[in-house]
């Protein structure tokens, strides 16, 4: 018997289709990976043939750096009752500035222009969710950048 349910299972492919999509697409990501694309493909279908098949670690550490964020990591340590926090300034965020409550604005923005085109027709489909997963998690990105470079402010 596993430790978590098929839903729980679920979310590590939804969570490696929404990657994808930040990352400019598997084909792409294929090129800076180990695997194929089919085999990328693979890790995000919810096809019955695929329900067994999930990205191995090495490749999701690539996908989480080629999507800036842990995104496959973070669902994984959630999955276990944990939160990924950085660590502290690795020196690449920059400092803080009034560009980045532009860039955060336009996030939540465009999160909020997902969920007003969904409900356009009265329902949420899957091709729906899956662009507001994918804005949800750009935004939630720009926030992590911003909670990166908060401890180089002076006071």
């Amino acid at each position: 018997m596993r430790a978590f349910s098929e839903i729980s299972y679920r979310s590590l492919k939804r969570i490696c289709g929404v990657a994808y999509g930040l990352v400019g697409g598997n084909t792409l990501f294929a090129h800076t990976t180990r695997v194929s694309v089919s085999q990328l493909s693979k890790y995000a279908s919810f096809k019955l043939e695929d329900e067994g098949t999930y990205m191995p670690i090495d490749v999701a550490i690539d996908l989480d750096l080629a999507a800036q964020s842990p995104m496959i990591t973070s669902q994984m340590a959630e999955l276990l009752g944990y939160r990924l926090e950085p660590i502290g300034n690795t020196g690449s965020a920059g400092k803080l500035s009034v560009a980045d409550a532009h860039v955060v604005l336009s996030e939540a923005m465009d999160v909020s222009q997902a969920i007003l085109k969904a409900f356009e027709d009265g329902r949420v489909d899957a091709l729906e969710k899956k662009q507001l997963r994918q804005e949800l998690c750009e935004l939630i990105r720009a926030s992590q950048l911003i909670l990166a470079k908060i401890d180089e402010v002076d006071a």
